[in-house]
């Protein structure tokens, strides 16, 4: 099947003051809303599961997992009032929900964006600290201190948001249907340190000491079972194995994070046009960084075997019998 290029028309086709838009074949516009649809579907479904599981099973309740369950819950909200306008918007190219909620999804998007940014940093952090000094995070990383940073977290977003908010402004009225964020001198670089620079400075020297370390553990746990041949040394080495594990799984996430997101930067990064030739491109780079919403939970499924029992012991509907809670799903 061959898809023509867009042509240019008006959000109104009869309203030339109206914004102008990309105006796509019948096709296009069938598959990317049936993308669309799955992904919202994806993401609000498979972010409640996670929510429902680490917040049901009392096995689950690790200061690792709530910090999952906190990112589910950002994502989530991602998907209930953010990612259907945005998708819209990208698939449009236009703002059919009036002035109010154009504030709210601007200040909703960029606080959630933030949350899930400093979420996925701190993971990062969590599994250098489990992996490369195993003694103090089993100490001093409690579930307490876990919480605790999960509120000055979101606290963090918030905070930051506001200031961003209040150094930029919002621009409803360049031609109907539009909803526009700008940021006065110098904001843009702000936000390019703190979203970028050093968010994905921090996640790719954590996860670079982790492999090294995890190398390291691997080869002296491999040399002591050579050396000894008892499954008690083995055993006996099976906490640190597990916390590589999961470090590598997590790494997962953190690189999906990484992959969805670095070619719509890079490209902000590259291009500070944003005419209207440029849009289609940077529309498509934009639903390819909207996938990472909900794509943590099928991770999740794939390399966690307690969420697939969770998921099970969910869908059957045997989480409302007693003593549920404290199923073993290890």
């Amino acid at each position: 099947m061959e898809f023509k290029k867009p042509h240019v028309g008006y959000c109104f086709p009869n309203n030339n003051a109206s914004c102008y838009k990309l105006i796509y074949e019948t096709d296009v516009y069938v598959c990317l809303y049936i993308f669309c649809i799955l992904l919202i579907f994806v993401t609000i479904f498979g972010n409640l599961l996670v929510i429902i599981s680490i917040s049901h099973f009392v096995q689950l309740h690790t200061p690792t997992n709530f910090l999952l369950l906190s990112l589910a819950v950002a994502d989530f909200l991602v998907g209930l009032f953010v990612l259907p306008f945005t998708l819209t918007l990208q698939i449009e190219t236009c703002w059919y929900f009036g002035v109010i909620y154009c504030y709210v999804f601007v200040a909703l998007g960029n606080l959630l964006s933030v949350a899930i940014i400093a979420h996925v940093v701190l993971i990062s952090i969590d599994r250098y600290i489990a992996v490369c000094n195993p003694f103090f995070y089993s100490s001093k990383i409690t579930l307490n201190v876990t919480k605790l940073s999960i509120v000055v977290m979101w606290l963090y977003s918030l905070v930051f948001t506001f200031l961003f908010l209040y150094f930029s402004y919002i621009e409803t009225g360049v031609c109907e249907q539009s909803c526009i964020l700008y940021g006065y001198e110098y904001s843009g670089f702000v936000v390019l340190m703190f979203t970028f620079i050093i968010p994905y400075s921090l996640m790719i020297c954590s996860y670079a000491r982790i492999f090294i370390v995890a190398k390291r553990h691997s080869k002296a746990i491999k040399c002591l079972i050579e050396k000894t041949q008892s499954v008690e040394s083995s055993n006996s080495k099976t906490p640190k194995a597990s916390e590589t594990k999961a470090a590598k799984t997590l790494g997962l996430v953190v690189a999906a994070f990484m992959v969805c997101w670095l070619p719509v930067i890079l490209f902000d990064l590259c291009s500070a046009v944003t005419s209207l030739s440029l849009r289609e491109t940077r529309n498509a780079l934009i639903l390819v960084s909207e996938v990472n919403f909900g794509v943590n939970p099928i991770i999740y499924a794939f390399f966690y075997p307690w969420f697939r029992k969770a998921l099970k012991i969910i869908l059957s509907f045997k989480i409302f019998s007693s003593a549920s809670s404290v199923i073993n799903l290890f």
